[in-house]
């Protein structure tokens, strides 16, 4: 004799090992696409071009503190100084901005996340400068996010 209805209809809504397999490989297709996504855009600030200070110094200012950390110039000369932001918006303290702050300067520039901003120190005078970023990572007491501008004869 046949089988029974019930079992018919059961044989039919379970799935046959090949189309599970499928839906296996689907799933895990998916899956990997998605990290794999993740993981670019995550990245993506360490890819970011690095340009080059043109006639002066470049800066990295970063979640990582200031590198280099330190400056120098000449005497009565002008500093430019090209300052990099590589962090993204999504940085969570202080929303990927950074500063750098030379108060006996008077200088206070913010730089906005993936940018950059050039400044130029007009006729320096002999000394050490601290500079800071304020904004975040624990702000100027970090010892990363300090650095010297030095000035000499």
């Amino acid at each position: 004799m046949g089988k029974s209805r019930k079992s018919r209809r059961k044989a039919r809504r379970t799935p046959s090992a090949g189309r599970r397999r499928w839906v296996v490989i689907g799933v895990a297709v998916g899956a990997t696409l998605i990290v794999g996504l993740a993981g670019f855009l995550a990245l993506a600030p360490l890819r970011a071009d690095k340009p080059e200070a043109l006639g002066g110094q470049q800066v990295v200012v970063s979640m990582a503190g200031f590198t280099p950390q330190r400056l120098t110039a000449k005497t009565g000369t002008d500093l430019t100084v090209t300052l990099v932001n590589p962090d993204s918006r999504f940085h969570t303290d202080g929303g990927g901005w950074h500063q750098f702050r030379v108060e006996a300067l008077d200088l206070d520039v913010k730089i906005p996340p993936n940018s950059q901003r050039t400044v130029t120190l007009r006729n320096l005078r002999a000394g050490a400068y601290v500079f800071y970023c304020d904004v975040c990572c624990g702000g100027k007491e970090n010892p990363s996010m300090r650095g010297i501008l030095e000035v000499t004869g």
